[in-house]
């Protein structure tokens, strides 16, 4: 919605819900959950991705369904198989190599943001919307170390604001697993009071304009008490959780390091905050500073790899690069199905570039495993133009598994109920 009134100075429904810091969502019922086969009440969300793509030959497999023959990269799932499917030939339909990848979990190029009804909300925003409340965090965005060397640009907001990433471990782990002192709990009520005044204020000075409004400006005054009355009820949601105790877990508080020390942390991490229920939807990035040396190669860095320009050196590096990220993937789906909650979480893996070295947008690496789908390994869609399948139907689809009553997602077409 762009901006509604002039009232001294002007103020749009974006600039509100960003003051606000707040997500606009119904609370999670159980009944959201029912309706679909083999699914559970409660239903989670997990987003893992890196910003230069992966080798296609080492990512893809050769062969479709269950028995296909896993390539170098994707070896480590092998322990795996029939919990994940590998889809070949889904994107976006985008250019410009990096400029294009912070579209990747949304179908959305923020420049087109304000034409769309949802913005370029990504997927991990959009179900969190359907759980705030439920849980201490409706999302928990992450990152294995810093931006530095290329940054994957994961998650935003409807209000087409970027989500920045927390990179250290410790941190995640505070968040979670440490109470606030009572002194800082106080601050934190008294922030959300101070919030709850500012909106009284301002919904009493949109009262005071309405005999003056036209009819179509009235519709939109009670499209702003709407959205107000919205975020209240979001508000009330973070306060009731400041005087709620963290669980406790055996976990210590680990220490930060580099993005292959932080990444299995963080992974295990996110595994226990989905077991205690501390949230329901997560990110995590593997973002450019990943150290390659710590896998046995050349310190060249890891956006350098992706330039490989098919030498095969810097090619060989990068599939341990790449290999290495499957190995941790593959250890997370591992773990969530020991605790007995692969069924109930998607888990999806990607980027929003394609060839790194080529810098193509186009036949994305998409994996994804859990969520109670019947996987087949590798599922190749159509690649003809005409028939291609945009990637935000599977969103869609992977959306309303998660609860969300949508008819569309991104620019999607439809679901790929059937396919999966």
């Amino acid at each position: 919605m762009s901006h509604i009134l002039t009232y001294r100075r002007r103020l749009s429904r974006r600039h509100l819900l960003r003051g606000a810091g707040a997500c606009l969502a119904l609370p999670f019922l159980e009944a959201m959950g029912q309706g679909i086969p083999g699914q559970t009440s409660v239903q989670r969300f997990v987003c893992v991705a890196n910003p230069f793509g992966m080798i296609q030959d080492a990512f893809f497999p050769a062969e479709t369904g269950l028995n296909a023959a896993l390539p170098e990269s994707l070896q480590p799932l092998e322990e795996v198989r029939g919990r994940f499917t590998v889809f070949s030939h889904l994107d976006h339909g985008l250019n410009g190599g990096h400029s294009g990848t912070h579209a990747f979990l949304s179908g959305v190029r923020s420049s087109e943001a304000a034409g769309m009804p949802d913005g370029n909300i990504t997927l991990d925003q959009y179900c969190a919307e359907q759980v705030a409340g439920a849980s201490r965090f409706p999302v928990l965005n992450t990152s294995a170390g810093s931006n530095n060397g290329g940054g994957v640009e994961l998650s935003w907001t409807r209000s087409g604001v970027m989500v920045p990433s927390i990179q250290k471990v410790s941190q995640v782990f505070q968040m979670l697993f440490v109470d606030d002192p009572a002194e800082k709990a106080a601050q934190r009520t008294a922030r959300y009071q101070q919030q709850g005044s500012i909106l009284d204020t301002i919904q009493e000075q949109a009262r005071l304009m309405n005999s003056r409004l036209s009819h179509g400006d009235k519709e939109k005054l009670d499209q702003y008490f709407t959205s107000i009355r919205e975020v209240e009820k979001t508000l009330q949601q973070e306060r009731d959780w400041v005087s709620r105790p963290r669980p406790k877990v055996e976990m210590k508080e680990p220490k930060n390091g580099t993005v292959t020390q932080q990444l299995p942390i963080l992974f295990d991490l996110i595994a226990l905050a989905l077991q205690t229920d501390s949230t329901r939807v997560a990110t995590i990035e593997i973002p450019g500073a990943f150290d390659t040396g710590a896998v046995g190669i050349e310190a060249k860095g890891y956006h350098a790899y992706s330039h490989h320009g098919k030498d095969p050196t810097l090619m060989a590096g990068m599939r341990k690069v790449e290999r290495y990220q499957m190995t941790q993937l593959a250890r997370f789906i591992t773990k969530l199905s020991d605790l007995g909650l692969l069924d109930s979480t998607q888990v999806l893996f990607g980027s929003g570039m394609g060839d790194g070295s080529a810098h193509t947008n186009r036949n994305l690496p998409i994996l994804v495993a859990g969520g109670g789908y019947r996987h087949q390994t590798h599922v190749r869609m159509p690649e003809e133009e005409g028939r291609k399948v945009p990637l935000s139907n599977l969103y869609l689809t992977m959306a309303q598994r998660f609860g969300r009553d949508a008819e569309r997602f991104g620019y999607s077409t439809g679901t790929m109920n059937g396919v999966i």
